[in-house]
């Protein structure tokens, strides 16, 4: 139970620092940009590829010409490292009960 709530918690987080950093009217890289990519690690390196060409599509469907993240923007983004996050959780849950399981089996 704590585990979920641990998990729910970290990926709204990484949600809110998403929105954050990729609402309108921000320009550029930003602390909350960082803190999100740093915080799901090792995921984001494999999900690096699909962030990038999506969020280019989103931003070349905006049109935005002055570079400001448009609100599809932002929820391409967010929805894009929630689910890093949700993934990241997934793997960290799947490790742990494997790890419990060692100890079980040889204790």
């Amino acid at each position: 139970m704590i585990g979920r709530v641990v998990a729910a918690a970290y990926v709204a987080t990484v949600t809110a620092l998403t929105a954050y950093a990729f609402r309108p009217g921000v320009d550029g890289f930003n602390v909350a940009e960082g803190l999100a990519a740093a915080v799901t690690l090792p995921t984001i390196i494999v999900a690096l590829p699909v962030i990038y060409v999506v969020g280019a599509l989103a931003w070349t469907l905006a049109g935005t010409e002055s570079g400001d993240p448009t609100p599809g923007i932002t929820v391409t983004f967010t929805v894009l490292m929630a689910a890093v996050a949700i993934a990241n959780a997934w793997l960290l849950s799947l490790a742990w009960r494997r790890l419990r399981a060692r100890r079980a089996s040889s204790g």
